[in-house]
């Protein structure tokens, strides 16, 4: 790590040009921007047709699905942008793009107190493009910059304005959380060289991804309704993602922001079949009546088969052994394949269903740990940075809290410490939304099947 009060890195004022810097390249092509070029071109590919469609009729129809394709594109300049300057005003278009599609879509309570926030982030951007012009300690900027993207990501306290965003046409939910909400990861890792410099911001960084990924999960569990479910999923995932590049897995980091992009996108573009899909859940087949035995052999296949898929990918890719960052790392991707693996296997009406579930897992898991490896592969040295004791620490203790977090609403959900974790959940999961919305029942129970109906929107139906 570099001291706080040594001289900018030459390698990190090649990273991140200033203004003053007049033979920077403007543009940056390699394997991030490729990549991220790729993620916003299919959100933008699905999401726009779809606002299209959808918002025929209304009034600002036309105006929000231009302002939708305007948050794209920005985005795309994003990824692409060269010296934090034009970063910068990539970052600001965007801004500026989505707080318009906001106010059409869904009027002053989808803009504010929420878009606070965003302002907030395009302020702390700026300010570290002025110190880095000025010369100053680069502390300070990589401050500056784990602000900025935390603001952007939605992490607390600043979850309020992506919670606002409920009010707005799912069109531009799926524009912000494919899109919008993944320019603090942007810029997290294509500015990791600066960040991972500062011990002080790595710190920062990791706390505040800690949080909300803790907040996230709580208040996912407790939403009554799917789009604000989806929300607070996206907190949740955005810190996960971040505590990734905290830690130096920029490559885990990238591929979590990818996959995170295009399935969220995808998940609110079919939010609004929720009732026809529930419909079709009660038609189903009743599950099959497995004995105890049959139980648990279906729910070790099905965690045993895509965890030894990983861990048989990642051990050929990397023979030479793993640091504790990508151990925990795998870890935690491990526990998730491992979860989902059983739960599909127990719910297959029928053992090959549930083969070919398990199968299809183990098949994710081992495209997981191979487009880590190939794009390892790709980012260069200075896009990669070593984790500070305090960093491993955070996260360890973060693992350890979400798995008490998962026992405590799965066996405990009653309990003085579930009603009080439920409470915070809710809480966390209404900042920013109208206190007209009945809050939810205290009675129900984690995890139990929530109402369909979300906070209403102005604009044709999605």
């Amino acid at each position: 790590m570099i001291p706080l009060d040594s001289p900018i890195d030459p390698r990190v004022l090649s990273a991140l040009a200033t203004p003053t810097t007049l033979d920077s390249p403007l543009w940056r092509f390699d394997g991030i921007s490729i990549v991220l070029l790729v993620l916003v071109v299919g959100i933008a590919a699905a999401v726009v047709p779809f606002a299209h469609r959808s918002l025929r009729g209304d009034r600002h129809g036309i105006a929000v699905t231009i302002a939708i394709g305007a948050m794209l594109a920005a985005t795309a300049w994003l990824a692409v942008a060269g010296p934090l300057w034009m970063l910068g005003l990539a970052w600001s278009v965007s801004t500026i793009a989505t707080l318009v599609a906001l106010g059409l879509g869904g009027g002053v309570r989808a803009v504010l107190p929420g878009g606070v926030w965003l302002l907030a982030a395009d302020a702390a951007l700026w300010a570290a493009v002025l110190l880095m012009a000025l010369g100053t300690s680069p502390d300070a900027v990589a401050i500056l910059l784990a602000i900025a993207a935390t603001l952007r990501c939605a992490l607390p306290p600043a979850q309020s304005w992506l919670v606002g965003s409920l009010y707005a046409p799912t069109p531009v939910s799926a524009a912000l959380h494919g899109g919008i909400v993944n320019g603090g990861g942007i810029l997290v890792i294509t500015q990791l060289p600066i960040i991972g410099a500062s011990s002080v911001a790595t710190t920062l960084l990791a706390i505040v991804s800690a949080v909300g990924l803790l907040v996230g999960i709580t208040a996912s569990l407790v939403r009554t309704d799917i789009k604000g479910r989806l929300v607070m999923s996206t907190v949740a995932q955005m810190g996960f993602m971040l505590l990734c590049a905290a830690l130096g897995l920029a490559a885990a980091a990238l591929v979590h922001l990818v996959a995170h992009g295009l399935y969220k996108s995808s998940l609110f573009l079919a939010s609004s079949d929720g009732v026809d899909r529930r419909a079709y859940d009660r038609r189903a087949p009743v599950l099959l009546a497995l004995t105890r035995r049959l139980r648990i052999l279906r729910s070790t296949a099905g965690a045993a088969l895509p965890v030894a898929s990983l861990a048989a990918v990642a051990l050929t890719l990397y023979p030479g052994g793993r640091g504790v960052p990508e151990l925990l790392l795998l870890i935690v991707i491990g526990s998730a394949f491992a979860a989902a693996g059983a739960r599909a296997a127990l719910l297959a009406p029928s053992t090959a269903l549930a083969a070919v579930s398990t199968a299809a897992l183990a098949a994710g898991a081992a495209a997981y740990a191979l487009a880590a490896s190939l794009l390892s592969a790709v980012l260069t040295p200075a896009a990669t940075t070593a984790a500070t004791p305090a960093v491993l620490i955070i996260a360890v203790l973060t693992a350890g809290l979400v798995v008490s977090l998962g026992i405590v609403s799965r066996w405990f959900p009653l309990s003085s410490v579930g009603l009080a974790v439920q409470a915070l959940g809710l809480s966390a999961g209404q900042a920013g939304a109208s206190t007209r919305r009945p809050p939810a029942s205290p009675e129900r129970a984690w995890g139990a099947p929530e109402p369909l109906a979300g906070p209403v929107t102005t604009g044709a139906p999605s």
